[in-house]
């Protein structure tokens, strides 16, 4: 429709045949009235495709099976450079899916409200579910939706303890611009986010308490890992994003702090982490 922003559900999948449906299903009934789906197979080898054949009948969907399998962030990367064509852009992990069918109209009427072109990414918050737990994890903020600077999202990242890729619609052409799913390591997503703000810091960024859906946590997860060499990588982001500050011009001192406040957070984590992968199952 003319004048309206489009929105690309990104489903980046690998080998989740018995998740796939219900997230594609999910992202189908979104009300947002201009809407692409891209479901991206990273090669998969079970039955994904059969699967999804069905569903191609709507023309929302486009189906992409990789002719090799690119990895987690690869199939990021392909999935957003070379397919999604909207102008915001939104990952649902293929093991994910949305419960609000109306995160996105939501979330798309605040960023027009607030100005489009002022607004880098709109972030909401998600049900983590593990076997039988369901927890909402949502950020800690006083209000249920707020407009804050791009300084503010990045300097009390950890304040607000929070980050939810499921839940974040963000402008596809700047993401692109700016290299993001470029690092492959665990927290892609979030050093993209980090990285933007950094970059733009005349935008502005909304965070919610606005539930889109459930991240479904499994042993099979990515985030899951204990071993060392991908967690360094991963830990280097931060000094990164540290010496990119401090190239913006950004207070010393501040940047000191965050880099160390995200330091102690990650081994913090990290530690929790191994403890409990490593305690004994009943």
């Amino acid at each position: 429709m003319y004048g309206v922003p489009s929105v690309c559900i990104m489903i980046p999948s690998y080998n989740q045949a018995n998740y796939i449906v219900k997230a594609v299903e999910s992202a189908l009934a979104q009300d947002y009235c201009a809407i692409e789906i891209v479901v991206a197979d990273d090669n998969s080898t079970d039955n994904t495709e059969e699967l999804i054949q069905p569903l191609l009948a709507n023309p929302k969907i486009k189906y992409i099976k990789n002719s090799s399998n690119l990895g987690r962030v690869g199939n990021y990367r392909n999935c957003l450079y070379n397919h999604a064509t909207a102008d915001w852009v939104i990952n649902l992990d293929g093991d994910d899916y949305f419960t609000n069918p109306r995160f996105i109209s939501h979330a798309m009427q605040t960023i027009k409200s607030n100005e489009i072109n002022n607004i880098l990414f709109y972030q909401g918050t998600h049900i983590l579910k593990f076997g039988a737990l369901e927890k909402v994890t949502a950020p800690q903020m006083s209000c249920e939706e707020d407009c804050i600077t791009t300084k503010d999202y990045f300097f009390k990242y950890f304040e607000r303890n929070y980050f939810s890729h499921m839940s974040t619609l963000y402008c596809r052409q700047l993401a692109i611009e700016n290299n993001f799913y470029q690092s492959d390591i665990l927290s892609t997503d979030i050093f993209s986010f980090l990285q933007l703000c950094l970059k733009f810091d005349k935008k502005k960024v909304i965070v919610s308490k606005n539930i889109a859906g459930v991240w479904l946590q499994h042993d099979t997860n990515a985030s899951k890992t204990i071993a060392l060499r991908p967690h360094w990588d991963n830990f280097k982001l931060y000094l990164k994003l540290y010496h990119l500050a401090i190239k913006n011009r950004y207070n010393k001192l501040e940047c000191f702090k965050w880099l160390l406040t995200a330091s102690y957070n990650y081994v913090i984590v990290y530690i929790f982490k191994l403890i409990a992968m490593l305690r004994p199952k009943n």
